[in-house]
């Protein structure tokens, strides 16, 4: 029930307590807090790109938005809490200009009241069998739906929902055991759910609950600026230094916080999770196992919980119940492994394409670690795959940037002088003025042969300054999902708190961090890839086409302009490249499986917010229609034994054993990826011969 929207997944802490003179525990949190806000807002006016207003109609939204990370499903507030608490509706800003603490105290003393009360609700109702007989349906998006009037039609909003989550997990139970009996299935659901529930409501009413509201709050602030500004709490110095160092046990994921629920926004290459094959981007976490194994509903929890969840020792085994991106739900198990740097370095490969050989490289992040004199430089590792592939001589080559999320401006800068000869890479601008960042490798690009680049909905920021500056010199073309995310600012990140004085006893103060947004980028051509991403010169059917996961899914975002474009020179050769990727377009559209993605994913998007049944057997067959049309796709993406890539290694460092099979893992991943070898096709068209 927390919309707070966390820098990567770092775990955070709450905001430090420092003692005042003659203060209660209490009044030192109440001065903290209003620090932080003072901070926050200064910085924010200070810095930011482009502050809004604080005024009454930012203090509307900001009081609509809260409620909403607070309650999204509208099931634990009554619409008398709304009514009382509309007072605050403009004063908000008010609040925000001159600190203080008012509205937020409200809401959160009325939010934990009715949680209080829920504990009663939930447990009676879950004490008792139910009877799925009965034709009833739920809509189990409630985003849309009405407060409850009274406490009876929010029993009845929670009758419903636990009835719908105890169905889910009987179908499960039968599913694994089909010799259960409906009623021995049933009460072993109602005793889960009753687990996972109880387990949420701990979380939710903890000593930490309201720190991590506080949080959530100053989230609902800062993203209001924009999608990309937000607060982060202090952080435990171990656990900052061993994310830092990168050594730590997980599972390699990287989560957001999206509607109330932790959403995976990435799977780390060579993390347990990737290796697995079980998790994927844009599945929802529902519940996780503890330290004793027994699962718990981790709804409402912070980023912070879930990842130290998520942590364990090293070849511990942790459970999860994800809900794909489908709607479907799926319980799994990961084995935690050490996480490592060099588990999103650059790799490369060859693909045999008939005589022909194909350069293969996956960058899955635009990575710099300034932290040590030998740290990690993408651009140089993608360097070093490059002459690998030339002393294979390959005869062209593929740079996959999907899901890549971004990451450091010089080395997409410096990456881009590998391919092209000469010129500005990308424009910025920010409150007073407009720059541009040049191509620095002395008119001698490290390879010159055809070049394809491959995005997708989750390849942002720095991904899209290469692909749109490959795209703008027409270097080489560009293939993927019908635009890239759409991220076009560029955000720096500030501490904020006071200096002590260790002579005097007086401790330092920290009140948290804030990322800012300070820039937009554009590119090379004037236009800008904030909200628009890069449009593909040839693109692909995408199960997340219609997904609300891009920048301008978020209301919040900065709005797309244009400036003067730079002076350029493009590569010669237009003609022949939109010939060829008119002719790839055509055989893409002709394709049987691609067209099989596309009919099933307009399906699932027309029943996306679906009303099911909470009658067994038709809400089965509800259940077993959308999973029909996402097997569908999967069997559609992935190449027949038959067709599959043939895909050899180039040298690796550090080549031991494990090393060796993680590598040949991750080769083994792209023989039946059905984009990729759509892609070598174009790039065989490219190459001629």
């Amino acid at each position: 029930m927390t919309m707070a929207k966390y820098w990567r997944f770092l775990p955070l802490l709450a905001v430090g307590l420092t003692a005042y003179a003659n203060n209660t525990p209490e009044e030192d949190k109440e001065v903290n807090r209003k620090n932080v806000i003072r901070l926050v807002m200064k910085r924010i006016n200070n810095e930011h790109y482009a502050p809004k207003a604080v005024d009454d109609q930012f203090s509307r939204i900001i009081w609509k938005k809260y409620l909403q990370a607070l309650d999204a499903n509208k099931n634990t507030l009554l619409q008398s809490d709304i009514d009382a608490l509309r007072k605050y509706e403009t004063l908000i800003d008010d609040e925000l200009t001159n600190p203080s603490l008012e509205y937020f105290n409200a809401i959160y003393s009325v939010s934990m009241q009715r949680l209080r009360e829920l504990q009663e609700v939930y447990r009676t109702i879950l004490a008792q069998p139910m009877n799925f007989k009965v034709k009833e349906t739920i809509q189990p998006d409630r985003s849309t739906a009405t407060y409850p009037a009274d406490e009876a039609a929010r029993r009845e909003v929670w009758r419903k929902s636990l009835k719908y989550q105890v169905l889910k997990k009987m179908l499960e139970i039968q599913q694994k055991d089909k010799n259960k009996t409906d009623a021995v299935a049933e009460k072993e659901a109602r005793k889960s759910v009753l687990m996972s529930t109880d387990g949420l409501f701990k979380s939710l009413l903890s000593n930490t609950a309201s720190d991590d509201r506080f949080s959530a709050y100053m989230n609902t602030i800062t993203l209001e600026m924009d999608p990309h500004t937000n607060y982060m709490a202090p952080m435990d110095a171990s656990l900052r230094e061993s994310m830092l160092t990168h050594r730590y046990y997980g599972l390699g994921l990287e989560l957001i916080s999206k509607e109330g629920d932790i959403v995976i926004k990435r799977v780390m290459p060579g993390g347990t999770a990737a290796r697995s094959g079980l998790l994927h981007v844009d599945d929802r976490i529902l519940s996780l196992s503890d330290e004793k194994g027994a699962m718990i509903d981790i709804t409402g929890m912070s980023i912070v919980d879930v990842s130290k969840m998520i942590r364990g020792e090293n070849n511990s085994t942790l459970k999860l119940l994800v809900r794909k991106s489908t709607g479907t739900e799926k319980e799994v198990t990961v084995v935690r492994g050490e996480i490592k740097e060099d588990g999103n370095a650059a790799k490369s490969a060859v693909i045999s394409d008939g005589a022909r050989k194909i350069g293969y490289i996956q960058l899955p992040e635009f990575y710099l670690d300034q932290t040590r004199p030998d740290g990690a430089h993408c651009a140089v590792d993608v360097a070093k795959e490059v002459e690998k592939l030339k002393q294979q001589q390959v005869d062209g080559i593929i740079v996959d940037l999907r899901g890549n999320p971004g990451g450091s401006l010089d080395q997409v800068v410096a990456m881009t002088g590998l391919f092209v000869k000469t010129g500005p890479v990308v424009l910025e601008k920010d409150r007073t003025r407009i720059g541009s960042y040049p191509i620095q490798n002395g008119d001698k690009p490290l390879y010159e042969g055809p070049l394809a680049v491959m995005v997708d909905e989750g390849s942002a920021s720095a991904s899209e300054i290469f692909s749109a500056a490959i795209q703008d010199y027409r270097r080489g073309i560009i293939i993927g999902s019908p635009s890239s995310y759409g991220k076009g600012t560029m955000q720096i990140t500030l501490p904020m708190g006071k200096v002590g004085d260790a002579a005097k006893g007086i401790p330092d103060i920290s009140y948290g961090s804030l990322a800012l947004t300070i820039k937009k980028f554009y590119r090379i051509n004037g236009h800008t890839t904030q909200l628009n991403g890069v449009i593909p010169d040839v693109i692909f059917p995408s199960r997340r086409a219609y997904a609300r996961i891009k920048e301008r899914d978020n209301e919040s975002a900065l709005v797309a302009d244009t400036i003067e474009k730079a002076y350029y020179m493009p590569y010669p050769g237009d003609a022949e490249l939109k010939k060829v990727a008119a002719a790839a377009q055509d055989r893409i559209n002709r394709d049987s499986a691609f067209n099989v993605v596309k009919r099933d994913v307009e399906w699932l998007r027309a029943h996306d917010t679906p009303v099911y049944s909470l009658e067994k057997n038709a809400f089965k067959q509800q259940l077993n229609e959308i999973q029909s049309y996402n097997d569908a796709i999967d069997k559609a993406v992935k190449l027949p034994a038959d067709k599959q890539l043939t895909i050899k290694g180039t040298s690796i460092k550090d080549a031991t054993p494990d090393n060796l099979a993680k590598y040949q893992e991750w080769m083994n991943n792209y023989t039946k990826d059905r984009y990729l070898a759509g892609t070598v096709d174009i790039l065989a068209d490219m190459i001629g011969k």
